[in-house]
């Protein structure tokens, strides 16, 4: 083993991985990274041929693994693909990201592959708040990283479009219900040349569009920032957590309206968004519309984001632990 232990980050969600690699490369640190496409087949293969088609994926997971001294697993599901026979055993840290704690854990066919990935770790790591009791019920040394934003790669705020942007999918899970109450509302209070405009995505996308939302493709990252970007205000999740696309627009600057109570950071205090119920978040829009640039300079978002959701302090922090974790490996 060299002075620097060789990392490998395996898989991603919300590109806290990828977020990492990129921070410690800019700490002149060079860790490996195998993105969920490179990690396994999109489906999960059968008998006959589809093994066949398996197969570059494990050996691309083997190579990957030979030239590892830690390998960081993204997701709990994800630690069954480094226990693979032919698989060189390395020590990992596990990182948590949301569905793997948050329901897998007491499904009664992921339960205990949960539970086994969790125990066999040597740090855990989860990256929403609303897990925390869970986590640190599974593991009492498991930590919050939280997922981050790329400020890097953030296009210009250009406010002044008359524009509502609903951020998040059309799902239960990302407070659908509320959500579209308030898109209905705020399709009866405003004029006509304010647009309303959300993804075409989640089981409730139809109801938003009846709703009044002007429904835009599902489109590349970069592409859906700039629609961030031409934001007056963004409509956030019906949540107690904020997600990537949140911090995101924070980062930008953009005023964020979240129709629902936040929880507070543990180091940051209360996000600095406009939260509250449904009639309290059409006032927070107008307001937003009237001034899109005052509220935001009141709010001070993107340089709390920037703070708190980056992924350079991490860097440091972790080479320690792999460090640590490669000697006693």
């Amino acid at each position: 083993m060299t002075a620097e232990p060789a990392v490998l980050h395996l898989n991603d969600c919300a590109f806290v991985a990828l977020n990492l690699v990129r921070a410690a490369r800019r700490a002149d640190l060079r860790w490996g990274y195998l993105p969920p496409d490179k990690v396994r087949p999109a489906r999960t293969p059968g008998g006959g041929l589809d093994r066949v088609r398996y197969l570059p994926y494990v050996q691309r997971r083997a190579r990957a693994l030979h030239r590892a001294d830690v390998v960081h697993v993204h997701y709990g599901t994800s630690v069954r693909l480094i226990r693979e026979r032919f698989m060189p055993r390395r020590p990992y840290l596990l990182h948590l990201h949301g569905t793997d704690i948050r329901e897998q854990a007491d499904d009664p066919r992921y339960r205990e592959e949960i539970a086994r990935a969790v125990d066999g770790a040597e740090q855990v790591y989860y990256t929403n708040l609303d897990t925390a009791e869970r986590a640190l019920a599974a593991r009492p040394d498991a930590q919050y990283m939280p997922a981050f934003v790329d400020v890097t790669g953030l296009p210009q705020w250009r406010p002044g479009g008359r524009r509502v942007v609903f951020a998040s999918r059309w799902s239960p899970a990302k407070g659908a219900p509320v959500m579209l109450e308030l898109a209905a509302r705020l399709r009866e209070v405003l004029p006509a040349d304010v647009r309303l405009q959300g993804l075409d995505w989640g089981e409730a996308a139809g109801a938003a569009a009846a709703a009044g939302v002007e429904l835009l493709p599902r489109t590349a990252h970069a592409r859906y920032l700039e629609l961030l970007a031409q934001a007056d205000v963004v409509v956030g999740q019906a949540n107690t957590v904020l997600g990537v696309s949140e911090h995101e627009a924070m980062a930008l600057g953009v005023p964020l309206v979240v129709p629902s109570h936040v929880l507070t950071h543990p180091e940051g205090g209360p996000p600095p968004v406009l939260a509250g119920g449904v009639e309290e978040s059409v006032e927070h829009v107008l307001e937003s519309l009237r001034d899109p640039r005052g509220v935001s300079d009141g709010l001070g978002a993107a340089a709390w984001v920037r703070r708190h959701y980056t992924a350079d302090p991490y860097v440091r922090p972790l080479q320690e632990v792999y460090r640590r974790v490669a000697r006693s490996g």
